[in-house]
């Protein structure tokens, strides 16, 4: 293919246009990022055009889609503004080539990637496998080794041009060894190399980037590959044919594992997600999302129970395997914090009893999976852990980034119980035994006279869908009265367009009554309106005569106070007090107007004979639309009591009525499983002797647990202390404490800051649940503090660290108390915040009469008084708070703080929910 430029030149299509695509397109439209539809990657591709039609205009090539958008002068303009552009020479070229007949050669894909000389003494042993109980194969740059760990000689290697080996598994029988390899960037293959001698037998390729996990099942019949391009495929070995395409992963796949029996496999992905898949059909059974960040790591125990997997989160997650056959929710049963940094690799013992993890700051821990406890800590590497691998029970080996290995010998037996290494984790309680129902929606059930039958617990996969009417899926269940069940819909979470409403019909058909709200306060928005987020600044007439915990109507939403109006520019906070606010009794938050009406509201059981006081009472049934935690975004989410034994039909429907084939869902109904899990983003702390630095603790609330947790400090280096005691109270989210440094502290070694954890723990339906969530990553003692703050109570007693200052109130009352400063060096304004000022007070209680500037003290001045006050709503107890400056964070000593139990009798009764 000959193209003549405008100068005369001629040169080779077949080499120019591939450079030219290359340069400017394949990075945004190839076979797994086709933006706006498009692949270039190839002739056939490019005949398939893009989601706007034909790129290409043969007769007249210069009106071509593709060469309209490379004009500089359009608003298709692409590459993007700020990216290299091609040339007018090159667009000339492309004009040819496609009044040619736009062919490409199969190898555009595939640019000449320059050989670099790797030092044979220098390859990277990058990952392991075990042959035999004595020899390991290690996989490098180029190179694969067979080596005797007890005399440390090879078997054999083999070199090729594989690039770098990621990742290597050895067939059931011993027979084969494959290893993961490719280019980044351009493919992917996998090399099965015969155990004994090394030979390549077979290469099986598929993949449009580098793999970085392979898995054999049990009889070595099916490879599954995975890596970059975030798709994962099942090759026949005998045939080196591709039978099954699996996607559903949102970025790149770093590990799979089969279960022993091949009928699932488990997948670790960098989109914070672990899925099982069933290898027979291809189907995705289960996302385990529970993981907060990038997961690395991925294996099914050897008895089939159970899912272990670790990543970027510093946690080993353990879930029991129920999803063997059909799709099911794969419980979680612990969640344990078990590194610093990110965890790179994960293996279990060939019985399954101990499992093995490695990070990135070079630690490596080997734990015991019955019970689940941290049998040793290794000696820490010097250089990164990039693989493990048990050769039996008792050794395990490691690979290392500089190309070296070890082998370890293992202790026999966990350590005693009193060990201060153990660490105890359960983060969500669920009941093990119960399997879940999966059931496909049978169209006809549009009424509750029609309602499909159906089993609890139970997933019911759905699609709103029907030509000729409004389709609304109805599902009939038994329950005992008082039994408690969660309704919840998965449709915008999985990218169907359904908007889901959730709710639960009697046996007539009819909607179900959840109580009465009776208004006892009218009052409407003043100044601004609300959206159907924000939980600050909603100011309402009349607020004075409302109090903490009062539940808030207004056009079906209901919300609940959490904190007063500041001032005359602010209005109240709604729980949970930050970020978007929650809502009750199963309503979905909405936006309000100015000037909309809203009332106080009392709630009454469905049954009660309601005094009329010229108010509204507003019927409120078991029905949601949007998860009223706002922990599953626009997904329905309802918790039903049965008030009566009997037959209730669960109804899911469309807020729009709108409908069609892509409109599925999936609806669970279970128990709930209350638990919790808490975290901290204060790791690297800076502090000067006789102060202290404040820690937040926020916990997330599971399936409506609302009791108190409770934070404690372990293994303090000397010198250090953490105010106390430390609870995020019943129904709320945060607390927070200051670590404080005495004067006779020294600066803590890097082994003490590490060996600093703080544990949480909480009562959760009669057992404790405890929750290990980490330590410090720095710990640091600076020079001379700019300023020293001490709070004294009405005798002018300070705070000190050993004697906290004692205050004592009632609910209702307010107290006075001092703020004072020693300044060296500091001369400015000295703030304590505003709405939040005085750290970890209990709820409810305050710092009052601060303005608009919030408590500070002025440039220059040294004291100030200030006010405490109590809400009648704030129950007996006693509590330690501090004030937390604008000058480096520096905090005051803690004041211990007794609510007395003499109470003031509140506006209204306040009741639950």
């Amino acid at each position: 293919m000959v193209l003549t430029l405008l100068a005369g030149t001629a040169v080779d299509g077949r080499e120019v246009i591939p450079q030219i695509l290359r340069t400017y397109c394949i990075g945004c439209h190839n076979n797994v990022d086709r933006e706006a539809g498009v692949s270039l990657l190839s002739s056939a591709t490019i005949q398939e055009g893009s989601e706007h039609g034909s790129l290409l205009d043969k007769e007249d090539a210069s009106q071509s889609r593709l060469l309209q958008v490379l004009r500089p002068d359009t608003d298709l303009m692409m590459p993007p503004e700020g990216e290299p552009q091609p040339t007018a020479r090159e667009r000339e070229m492309l004009r040819q080539w496609i009044l040619q007949g736009a062919r490409l050669s199969a190898s555009i894909a595939r640019p000449q990637v320059p050989k670099i000389a790797v030092q044979k003494r220098a390859t990277t042993l990058l990952s392991s496998v075990k042959v035999s109980d004595t020899d390991v194969c290690l996989g490098g740059i180029n190179r694969i080794v067979r080596v005797n760990t007890t005399t440390g000689g090879q078997s054999w290697e083999a070199t090729g041009e594989y690039g770098k080996i990621t990742r290597l598994t050895v067939s059931a029988d011993g027979q084969w060894i494959v290893a993961a390899c490719g280019t980044p960037g351009v493919d992917g293959q996998a090399l099965i190399l015969q155990a004994n001698d090394g030979e390549v037998i077979r290469t099986l390729a598929g993949h449009s980037d580098a793999i970085y996990a392979v898995a054999l099942d049990s009889d070595g019949k099916r490879l599954a590959t995975a890596g970059y391009d975030r798709q994962i495929l099942i090759h026949d070995v005998e045939t080196q044919q591709i039978v099954k395409t699996m996607s559903g992963h949102n970025g790149s796949v770093f590990d799979l594992s089969f279960d022993p029996a091949g009928q699932v496999l488990c997948s670790a992905s960098a989109d914070s997600t672990i899925k099982v898949w069933d290898v027979a059909t291809g189907q995705r059974l289960d996302t385990l999302s529970q993981p907060q960040s990038e997961q690395y790591c991925v294996a099914v125990t050897p008895d089939n129970c159970s899912i272990v997997a670790a990543g970027a989160d510093n946690r080993i997650r353990v879930w029991s395997l129920v999803s063997l056959e059909k799709s099911a929710i794969n419980p979680l049963r612990s969640s344990t914090f078990a590194h610093e940094q990110t965890i790179t690799s994960l293996a279990l013992s060939g019985d399954g009893t101990r499992l093995a993890t490695a990070a990135e700051d070079g630690t490596l821990r080997v734990w015991s999976m019955h019970p689940f406890t941290q049998l040793t800590s290794l000696p820490q590497q010097g250089s990164l852990v990039t693989s493990l691998v048990f050769l039996n029970n008792r050794q395990l080996l490691a690979t290392r980034l500089d190309g070296s290995w070890k082998l370890f010998s293992l202790p026999d037996s966990a350590p005693p119980s009193s060990s201060g290494s153990q660490q105890k984790v359960m983060a969500v309680l669920v009941d093990l035994k119960q399997k879940t129902n999966e059931v496909a929606e049978a169209e006809g059930n549009d009424t509750a006279a029609e309602a499909q039958q159906v089993s609890l617990p139970v997933r019911v996969t759905g699609t709103i869908d029907q030509s000729n009417e409004i389709d609304r899926d109805c599902f009939q269940f038994t329950a005992a009265a008082g039994q408690t069940l969660v309704l919840e819909i998965a449709a915008a979470s999985n990218k169907s367009p359904l908007d889901s409403v959730v709710e639960v019909l009697d046996g007539f058909g009819d909607p179900v009554l959840r109580t009465q709200l009776q208004a006892v306060r009218d009052s409407w928005f003043t100044f601004r309106g609300k959206d159907s987020n924000t939980s600050d600044d909603f100011r309402v007439f009349y607020w004075q005569e409302m109090e903490l915990n009062n539940f808030l109507y207004s056009d079906g939403e209901v919300v609940k106070l959490w904190h007063y109006p500041r001032g005359p520019d602010s209005g109240f906070q709604v729980y949970p007090g930050f970020g978007s606010r929650h809502t009750w009794f199963g309503t979905t938050p909405t936006a309000h107007a100015m000037l909309a009406p809203c009332y106080v509201v009392v709630p009454r059981a469905p049954s009660e004979a309601i005094i009329p006081n010229g108010l509204p009472v507003f019927p409120v049934y078991y029905r949601n639309d949007d998860d009223p935690r706002r922990q599953r975004g626009s997904d329905s989410r309802l918790f039903f009591t049965a008030p009566t034994d009997g037959i209730w039909t669960a109804r899911v429907s469309d807020a729009r009525e709108f409908q069609g084939p892509d409109y599925k869902y999936q609806l669970d109904i279970r128990p709930p499983s209350p638990g919790y899990s808490v975290s901290f983003e204060q790791k690297k702390i800076e502090l000067a002797l006789g102060t202290g630095q404040e820690i937040e603790f926020v916990a997330d609330r599971i399936d409506g647990f609302t009791g108190p947790v409770t934070i404690e400090a372990r293994s303090l280096p000397h010198g250090f202390s953490l105010s106390r005691p430390v609870v995020i109270q019943q129904d709320q989210f945060k607390a927070q404490a200051a670590l404080f440094a005495e004067p006779d502290a020294t600066q803590p070694t890097p082994e003490q800051v590490k060996e600093i954890r703080f544990l949480a723990s909480a009562d959760i339906a009669g057992s404790s649940v405890e929750y290990m969530l980490g330590g410090l990553e720095e710990l640091n003692l600076t020079e001379a503090p700019k300023i020293e703050i001490h709070i004294a109570g009405e005798s002018g007693i300070r705070t000190t660290l050993a004697e906290p200052l004692q205050l004592q109130m009632k609910p209702g009352e307010t107290i006075r108390a001092f703020v004072r400063v020693e300044r060296n060096g500091e001369d400015g304004i000295v703030s304590f915040g505003r709405a939040d000022a005085g750290r970890n007070l209990p709820h409810g209680v305050f710092v009052d009469n601060i303005g608009l500037s919030g408590l500070l003290l002025p440039a220059g001045t040294n004291e100030r008084e200030f006010f405490i006050k109590a809400s009648p709503i704030v129950p007996p107890g006693h509590h330690q708070f501090f004030l937390k400056s604008n000058i480096d964070g520096i905090t005051s000593f803690p004041v211990a703080l007794e609510i007395l139990s003499t109470s003031v009798a509140s506006n209204e009764p306040v009741l639950a929910p």
